[in-house]
This record gives C-alpha cells, structure tokens and sequence, in this order.
C-alpha cells in the first residue's frame, strides 16, 4: 500500500516538474523571439520550444500574457538593489543600471513596447492587435494598464531620500520628469531620432537625470 502510494506521489511529482519546464521553455522562447526582435505568437513560441500550439496555449492564453511573464524574466536583476542613500548617487544608480539592461537587450526591449503600443490601439479602437492571433475583443482584459508602472515607481524609489526634503508637489513634478528621461522611450529617442551610440545614449540619460534634480533641488532652496 505505502509503496503504491509513493508511486503515485512520484508520478504526481514527475507531471508537475513536466508542467513547470514545458513554462519555462515557454517562457524562454518567447524571450529569445524578443532578443532577436521578432514577433511573439503563440505558434511562434510553441515551435521554439519544441511543444504543440495546442500545448502552449494551455499554459498561456495570448501573448500578452507570455509577454508579461517573459518581461519579468527580461527585468533581471533587481536595478534597485543596495541603492547609496545619497540622492544624486541613487538617481544615477537607478538610470545607469536601467540604461545597461535595455541598451544590451535592445530588440527585446523594443519588442515590448510595440507589443504595448499594440495592445493601446486594440483597447481604443476594439480592432485586432495586427500580428498577434489568440485575441479577443478590447476590454478582454479591462483592469490591466497597457503601460505597467515599473519605470514610476523606480522613479519614486530614486527620489524617495528627497521626500523630507522637497515639498510634496516639487517632487511628484520631479518624478514625473525623471521618468521622462530613462527607459525604452528614451532609448528610442536617443538611438533613432539622435543617432547616438549606447554609450553616448546612456550619459545623455544621466546628465539629463542630474540636471532634473539639480533644478529641482535649487528651486526648492530658492
């Protein structure tokens, strides 16, 4: 009884690993396919991880889904980790490590914004979001923004030393700037419309950063 028993739980144990690495692969494709700066499908995915259609949309609806949990995968490491309590030294921190993750995985990046300016126009206008299939009509998803506030609320961590510091409407006006000049948008600008290289790409995003808080910091003293 006991050893039929164990074999059942091992069984049970070996579909639930099953289940976990078929994710994972799925998981991994479709960041793969955004490195690359390819389109991110369903089939797409299915056929790099070597599984059916059928089999991935099990695991993932539509590829918005995929994508959410793919950008969480594409966010590593943790940009906030072991930030300088200094101000200047934080937001610098924030922007640098921000600027390294993207400029070295541009196509993944770009990819996600598309995705997210799709699924804008799909919201908006209730039309099918172009390439990808699996989708249902707008407000399918109602609660979920097309944006996530990943980028604000790093902002907020940055800044949050300066809380004692500026008065409450200087420093929402300041995180709302700061976040004007990191991340994928700022990417685009500083690559495509002023043709710098990343490394230029990435100082320009710094000393804009610096001569945000500079202005605000003296303006607040004045």
């Amino acid at each position: 009884m006991e050893g039929s028993e164990g074999s059942t739980r091992g069984a049970q144990d070996g579909r639930r690993n099953q289940k976990l690495r078929t994710r994972r692969a799925l998981v991994d494709a479709a960041a793969e396919l955004l490195r690359e700066g390819r389109t991110v499908t369903i089939a797409e995915v299915a056929e790099a991880a070597r599984v059916s259609t059928a089999t991935a949309y099990r695991y993932f609806s539509s590829p918005q889904e995929l994508l959410r949990e793919t950008h969480t995968l594409l966010r590593s490491p943790d940009v906030t980790a072991d930030l300088p309590a200094d101000p200047a030294e934080r937001v610098d921190a924030v922007i640098s490590r921000v600027a390294d993750m993207q400029l070295t995985n541009e196509p993944a990046w770009r990819a996600m914004l598309g995705a997210s300016l799709e699924r804008y126009f799909k919201q908006n206008d209730g039309q099918e979001a172009g390439p990808y299939e699996g989708q249902e009509a707008a407000g399918q998803e109602e609660g979920f923004p097309v944006r996530n506030r990943t980028r604000l609320d790093l902002s907020r961590t940055a800044l949050d030393p300066l809380a004692a510091t500026l008065p409450p409407a200087a420093l929402r006006r300041l995180t709302m700037a700061l976040t004007l000049v990191y991340g994928v948008e700022a990417l685009v600008s500083t690559r495509d419309v002023c043709d710098l290289e990343p490394a230029e790409a990435k100082e320009v995003m710094r000393w804009a950063a610096q001569a945000l808080l500079d202005t605000a910091l003296r303006e607040a003293a004045g």
